[in-house]
């Protein structure tokens, strides 16, 4: 996919000193800082299984409320989920 982007000056710059001292291309920065900087915002698989188990517990009954045996709390679950919509 292209994509095209207009930047001031000083960014330009800065990119063009940084990839240079990195010994690669412009374009190959942006790729790796893109995907840095994503891996850092988007949090992963495991980020989500240590809160369920900080904050909801070792089962994670809000990932999967059919686990839950009791017909009540399960129930209490899925309206949560509905309310909040936890797509998790």
């Amino acid at each position: 996919m292209t994509i095209s982007i207009r930047l001031p000056s000083a960014d330009e710059a800065l990119l063009k000193r940084a990839a240079s001292a990195l010994r690669m291309s412009k374009s190959e920065f942006i790729r790796r800082s893109i995907a840095a900087y994503a891996e850092k915002t988007l949090p992963d698989e495991q980020t989500w299984a240590e809160i369920d188990a900080r904050y909801i517990g070792q089962g994670g009954g809000l990932r999967h409320p059919e686990s839950i045996a009791d017909p009540r709390q399960r129930a209490i679950v899925e309206r949560l989920r509905e309310k909040h919509g936890y797509a998790g």
